[in-house]
């Protein structure tokens, strides 16, 4: 029976940790690990999760300074022993059939990568016609079908291509372009309907706090590692539509804040990336062409 190490980065979420590690417990697949990162916790995150270890050997519990998710999942990879990867937020849990489903579905196609299209707040009944299909080319698919998404938690991976390959460190935003290097080093992908992802909403994530420099420099590295990783490639121009959502993304919500000085700074970088041809002006959407002129010409 294939192992799955599951991966769960963990910084200051004790009031939803218990459930998240409760929902690994209740998986009707039952040959896993838990690989538990405690990234810095000031609250009783760490004391929960010595507990569980205590009373289960299948979980294993890491603890480092606060460097982020990306550094946390790191150091999962690190000493995952499992035949797949899932990755799995603290806040978080997992429907009691995620793992079976999704390793059927891997094992059913050696697809590298599988792949539940939704997520859900509540635990399902699963379908007893347990419904995929493998898609290719990777990479093109990837980009265009929105119900993907750039989260690395709905996804089951086979280890052997995560080996080498590693989030960036130290960064916010680090999910994006992990995928987009990961789907240009592989052929195909197996997805199914099924959700098998339980997504919490009431917790407030990076994504939905603040925006500030340091946001900032999470997606200009994280554009700037997506095209060093494809600028010799003949797919480079597919690349470029991922890099080009992040653009977006960032310029949207730079101008939301009203920051002068992050408005400069943004703008600036922008500007590097035009002249260095990293990402051009006709890959961007009209309106955050026009929000980067408003930029320019209110600063």
């Amino acid at each position: 029976m294939k192992k799955i190490s599951v991966i769960i980065p963990v910084y200051n979420t004790e009031k939803y940790l218990e459930r998240c590690l409760d929902s690994v417990l209740a998986q009707t697949h039952q040959n896993f690990e838990v690989i538990c990162v405690n990234d810095g916790s000031t609250d009783a995150s760490e004391s929960i999760l010595k507990r569980y270890a205590e009373k289960d050997k299948r979980f294993k519990v890491m603890k480092q300074p606060n460097q982020g998710q990306g550094t946390a999942r790191n150091s999962g990879l690190d000493i995952a022993t499992g035949d797949y990867i899932l990755f799995l937020d603290s806040d978080d849990q997992l429907p009691d059939y995620a793992l079976a489903v999704l390793l059927e579905i891997a094992l059913k196609t050696n697809a590298p990568v599988t792949i539940s299209r939704k997520w859900t707040h509540t635990q399902q009944n699963l379908d007893k016609n347990i419904s995929y299909e493998v898609i290719s080319p990777a990479l093109k698919n990837f980009i265009s079908d929105r119900c993907i998404f750039s989260s690395p938690w709905n996804k089951l991976y086979r280890a052997d291509i995560l080996k080498t390959h590693r989030f960036i460190s130290g960064i916010c935003f680090e999910d994006w372009p992990f995928l987009t290097t990961l789907f240009g080093q592989i052929d195909s992908y197996a997805c199914t309907n099924i959700p098998c992802y339980l997504y919490n909403e009431e917790n407030v994530s990076t994504v939905r706090s603040s925006f500030n420099q340091k946001k900032t420099d999470g997606y200009l590295m994280g554009i700037r590692y997506v095209y060093d990783f494809y600028k010799d490639r003949s797919d480079l121009n597919l690349a470029q539509k991922r890099m080009a959502v992040a653009v977006k993304m960032m310029v949207n919500k730079v101008y939301k804040t009203k920051d002068k000085d992050l408005t400069r700074y943004t703008l600036a970088q922008v500007d590097d990336l035009f002249q260095k041809r990293i990402i051009k002006k006709y890959q961007l959407p009209f309106k955050t062409l026009f929000r980067l002129w408003k930029m320019r010409h209110s600063n």
